[in-house]
């Protein structure tokens, strides 16, 4: 009897383990900071910039950035990477010029099919590139040399690093029918905390909006060493650490007339209208040391920028003069320390400032048309 008891308690010992997997990541929501979205406050940003860094990204054949999908800059580097046009990663330095382009499209042991999502590792030296279409994420130098390839073992949109041995994975919120997640208990989630090897560890996130009605994958946003996450519809920000997701803000939007956190049975057909009559939260935003911003869209589709300062705990209405290099339709992509970085298209600066423009800042002297994005970092003055 005795030994059929421990046979009983060791087998339900390994099913646990098997089911390890499973576990549900904790989400906290205490010290929530609510960022009371408001015009009350308006700025114009040309009057509070300081500290400006304009870097004109260079133009060559082997170097035509498209679509800009998304940027990443770190002390040495700029990072465009390109998922629609080009399919590209081109890297760059601080100072613009081109170091390499990664275009590496094939079914190659060192090529992608989809170019999904960039990411950079901790160490700030190596790339990530997640290819769905493949199921792999390949890793590159910043030079553009092949290092490794490791299979994915399910689907997921975007990735970022949370350690160099840990990732948090957005998935598409059709995982249910996605091979790779059968065994998985919660494979319904948006979420997934995997390691280096994409073995699932826990997930969170389960999904929100009923069948035949939105499913959004989660935003992931990278500042420094903190990844944050958005429900795509919602009004909370998360910051993912490798075993529990923190909310760390709440957007509230009604005294500016809008909805931050819609309801779960809302259809494409009623946001669509929503959208028409109020302001709505892309969940677009950036961080930086001492300030956060939020951009919103208007019912006219045209971005508002709002600025929350760390420091004094108000909200400014962020507005911008037609004039010069931050009078380009723009918000800012991502922060480094307290800077924020902005993409400003050529023939956008070509309109707005003119020779004037060019005058002022002799670094887009030769800026034509055709050439690359404009790279504008800046920080802000004190007294906000």
């Amino acid at each position: 009897m005795n030994k059929l008891v421990l046979l009983l308690l060791v087998a339900v010992f390994f099913s646990f383990c098997g089911k390890s997997q499973t576990s549900r990541i904790p989400v906290e929501h205490s010290d929530m900071k609510e960022i009371v979205l408001t015009n009350e406050n308006t700025i114009y940003l040309q009057d509070w910039v300081r500290d400006v860094e304009i870097i004109p990204l260079e133009t060559s054949d082997k170097a035509l950035v498209g679509n800009i999908s998304g940027i990443i800059v770190t002390d040495n580097h700029i990072i465009v990477y390109d998922i629609f046009q080009t399919k590209s990663v081109f890297i760059f330095g601080r100072d613009g010029k081109h170091r390499a382009t990664i275009n590496r499209r094939g079914r190659g042991p060192q090529e992608y099919v989809s170019l999904e999502h960039v990411a950079m590792l901790p160490d700030n030296k190596t790339i990530a590139i997640n290819d769905n279409m493949g199921q792999k994420v390949l890793h590159f130098t910043l030079d553009g040399r092949f290092i490794s390839s490791t299979p994915s073992r399910f689907r997921f949109f975007t990735m970022e690093y949370l350690t160099e041995n840990k990732l948090v994975c957005a998935a598409y919120g059709i995982s249910e029918t996605d091979p790779g997640l059968q065994e998985y208990e919660n494979r319904t989630d948006l979420l997934y905390f995997t390691d280096n090897t994409f073995e699932i560890t826990g997930s969170t996130l389960p999904k929100r909006y009923k069948e035949g009605r939105f499913q959004i994958t989660p935003n992931l946003h990278k500042f420094e060493d903190q990844v944050y996450v958005h429900r795509p519809l919602g009004d909370t920000i998360y910051r993912a650490t490798p075993d529990r997701l923190k909310a760390i803000y709440r957007i509230e939007m009604k005294k500016i007339d809008g909805e931050s956190n819609l309801r779960s049975d809302i259809t494409a057909e009623d946001f669509d209208l929503l959208s028409s009559q109020k302001n709505t939260f892309p969940g677009l935003f950036a961080d930086s040391k001492n300030y956060f911003n939020v951009p919103v869209v208007s019912p006219d589709r045209k971005m508002k920028n709002y600025l929350y300062s760390k420091r004094s705990g108000k909200v400014y209405r962020v507005e911008q003069r037609k004039e010069g290099v931050f009078g380009a339709f723009s918000w800012p992509r991502v922060g480094i320390g307290d800077k924020f970085a902005e993409v400003k298209l050529a023939y956008q600066l070509i309109d707005i400032g003119g020779e004037e423009m060019r005058k002022q800042h002799p670094e887009l002297a030769n800026l034509t048309e055709e050439s690359n994005p404009v790279i504008v970092l800046y920080g802000f003055k004190e007294g906000l």
